[in-house]
This record gives structure tokens, sequence and C-alpha cells, in this order.
């Protein structure tokens, strides 16, 4: 994938604040503050924790790498204290109130991003490695769908047969996920897919322009509505 089709490399033009966490040491955030939010973000982003025989060795691990990184303080009495950056990561992650997936498909490749927002703070979770996210700031819930279709554009101008899905949950209805699917053919042509299902439960396909993705992906976001382009 090219470096304009990286989720990181246009998440950063909103916020130029960019670090990088394991899926460990968010784990350990996520585990500092244990909220139904922080199990959907867990579950959203697929988050798993160290396996119960190696959790303290491991939980020990990361709390001294974060320490050492400058992102945790030990108090007095023991308790981990996050940093700023920290404070602000953890807060988002565990009270959020809205997820959206992205996954760029190229061939046999993919690469995941997740936008996690909790009212005013959004951040974007880039998958780096298979267990390392870079961890990215918006300066607010509007920015997400320029960010998110600067992406799709991006990626799916590079080459037929690339494919950009999403799927977003909300707090208010966890069970239900809102997918939507672009995608180019063989002759260029470019496609998206979306709901209400077929009878086949599949997505229904209909022509999309490069100019139309914004406000179907603002949709989205917005209201949770997967559709075609309007006319």
């Amino acid at each position: 994938m090219t470096e304009n089709a990286d989720p990181g490399a246009a998440a950063s033009s909103a916020d130029e604040t960019q670090t990088i966490y394991t899926a460990y040491e968010i784990d350990f955030m996520l585990n500092l503050r244990r909220t139904e939010a922080a199990e959907i973000t867990r579950e959203q982003i697929g988050i798993r924790s160290a396996p119960e025989q190696a959790a303290d060795f491991v939980s020990a691990a990361v709390a001294a790498g974060l320490r050492a990184r400058g992102k945790v303080e030990q108090s007095a009495d023991g308790q981990w204290l996050l940093g700023r950056e920290g404070q602000i990561v953890a807060g988002t992650l565990t009270s959020a109130n809205r997820w959206l997936g992205m996954a760029l498909a190229q061939g046999g490749a993919m690469r995941m991003a997740f936008l996690v927002a909790a009212e005013q703070s959004v951040l974007m979770l880039t998958q780096d490695e298979l267990d390392t996210f870079l961890v990215t700031a918006l300066a607010s819930p509007d920015q997400v769908p320029q960010a998110v279709t600067d992406i799709a554009r991006a990626f799916l101008a590079q080459a037929p047969g690339n494919t950009v899905s999403l799927r977003r949950c909300d707090a208010g209805d966890p069970a239900t996920t809102t997918q939507l699917m672009l995608h180019v053919e063989d002759d260029g042509a470019w496609k998206v897919g979306h709901e209400p299902l077929t009878e086949e439960d599949v997505l229904q396909v209909s022509d999309i322009s490069s100019e139309q993705v914004l406000p179907v992906v603002a949709e989205l976001w917005a209201d949770g509505v997967s559709a075609a382009p309007h006319a």
C-alpha cells in the first residue's frame, strides 16, 4: 500500500501528534477503568488480554515499559498514574460512544484502522504491525468523514480490485453494526455495497463516483445510515 493510502498519514493532517502503543499497552489502559464502553472498544478493535497464567508478568512488563517511555508514573501508594497523553487515550477508549472500523483490502493483504469517538475526542488507531497501533488524535468528530474519505479515495485509486470495508457501531445499540463497502471493479468502475441486505443476506451494490464518497461516508458516521448515493 502506498503512503497516500496510509490511514495514519491521512489522519495526521488533522493533528500531527502520533504515538505507537502495543496491543498489551492498550489492554493495560482499558483495564485501568472497566466500563461498558471499554469492553465495546476492546471488542471493536480486537484487543485480547494476555493468557491468565502470564497476566501478572505481562502487566508488570507493560507498566515498566510505559514508565520508561514517560507514559505513566507510580504514586507513593503504588497506583499507576497516566500522563496527559495517556489520559486522553485511555479516557477516549473507556468512555467512547461511537466506533468506526475500516479495512483496506488489496489482494490477500489487509490493513485495519479504527476510529473511536467519545463526544468531541476522537482517536484513529491504525494497525502498524500485528500487535502494534499508531494512535493519532483528530481535532473533532467533524473531521472523521473527510479523513476516512481521503484514505478511501487514495486506496481505491491505486488499483482495480481494491476494497474498503467500513462498519459503524454506536453505544446506543452496541449489538447492531452498520456496514458499508467501497470497491473498484476490473474496468475501473467504483461501486458501493450498502444496506439493506438482500434476500441472500449480502449488501446491495450501487454505482458511486469519487465525488460521492464523502457524503456517503458522512451519512454513515453521523447518522449510522448505509445507503446508495443520493441522486
